[in-house]
């Protein structure tokens, strides 16, 4: 019950994240992507050949590099030298929730690209919305 009575009051003083901006096509969110395989990124090109068998969608991307914290970095396929979709229309399911509001990425301290148009902005607390 101590657990509930916590967890309800949390609610009361944590804030909210919304997405805010648009796109301006800088094509990064198409070139810096990283993956998860449950709670862990992927880190090794093992990794990612296993979950291509698992899930045919990573076919539409290859390892372009790493980040700072080891992570593999992936590119799409279909990004054009102009930074737009030449698959727009039939493009994965990844690209049309950019982007994706979680709390693995905001509690791991990520944000968008400087380029990007979009920013993950505290909106209010939720006691706010109450009145």
């Amino acid at each position: 019950m101590l657990k509930f009575i916590n967890f309800f009051l949390s609610k009361f003083n944590t804030s909210k994240y919304v997405v805010k901006g648009k796109c301006r096509q800088c094509g990064q969110c198409c070139r810096n992507i990283v993956f998860l395989i449950g709670e862990n990124y992927i880190k090794n090109p093992e990794q990612f050949e296993a979950m291509k068998t698992w899930d045919k969608k990573y076919n539409h991307f290859f390892i372009s590099g790493k980040n700072e914290k080891g992570a593999l970095l992936f590119t799409c396929k279909s990004l054009g030298a102009d930074n737009k979709c030449k698959d727009y229309f039939f493009r994965s399911f990844y690209c049309r929730k950019y982007p994706k509001l979680d709390k693995k990425i905001i509690l791991g301290g990520y944000e968008t690209f400087d380029e990007c148009g979009y920013k993950f902005e505290i909106d209010k607390k939720f006691s706010e919305y109450l009145k």
